[in-house]
């Protein structure tokens, strides 16, 4: 669920300094969640068919509704990685962010439902092979803003990853520059296991 970089950055005629310059924040928000949040997984996939991503405000709103839906499962949460960096171009935000996006996909055995641009496109969901008892879902928040300045730092503990949330939810809607929602499993019927989350998201930090 993303818009390009450059394209929604042209489209702001504001003349605030932080929004005229070339300097960009790419910012990334994972976090694990128990496999009982399953209303999670409907949530995410009704967000994401409503939203409008081939505008800016539709894609802000799909952030704000991302992160309050984060919020409401908090009971839920287990691990999270956070990073915010600052660059001083776009060409290099726009580089960093498709790094983070090509190596958050590549993890994702199966990638049924996506929303790019306005053009949404669904697969049907194939069964996990692994009899292994499901674990895991985890949610990954990729944004590009016109901050001249990190959004957050390393998180460590649920309250902070609650503050960042909801720091999220009061982002000015015109620094918002691009933004991709990621989620696995996205298939109701699917988790992740300990050995997935192992393996694949090794870097993540326990927070529960």
């Amino acid at each position: 669920m993303e818009q390009d970089l450059q394209a929604m950055s042209d489209s702001d005629g504001a003349d605030d300094s932080e929004l005229t310059n070339d300097i960009v924040t790419v910012s990334r928000l994972q976090v694990a969640l128990r496999s009982r949040a399953k209303r999670l997984q409907t949530k995410l996939s009704d967000i994401a068919l409503r939203a409008n991503t081939a505008t800016a405000e539709g894609l802000f709103e799909l952030l704000q509704e991302t992160a309050s839906t984060l919020l409401e499962n908090a009971d839920f949460w287990t691990h999270v990685l956070a990073g915010s960096q600052t660059v001083d171009s776009r060409e290099q935000a726009e580089a960093l962010f498709n790094q983070y996006s090509i190596q958050e996909r590549s993890k994702f055995s199966a990638e049924t439902l996506t929303n790019v641009n306005g053009v949404v496109s669904q697969k049907a969901p194939v069964a996990p092979p692994s009899s292994e008892q499901p674990a895991y879902i985890v949610v990954t928040l990729l944004l590009g803003t016109a901050d001249d300045a990190p959004l957050f730092n390393e998180i460590y503990s649920t309250s902070l990853l609650r503050d960042v949330l909801e720091d999220i939810t009061l982002l000015r809607s015109r620094f918002l520059l691009v933004f991709e929602l990621l989620w696995t499993p996205q298939d109701v019927t699917d988790s992740l296991t300990e050995a997935d989350l192992a393996s694949d998201y090794a870097d993540l930090v326990p927070i529960a």
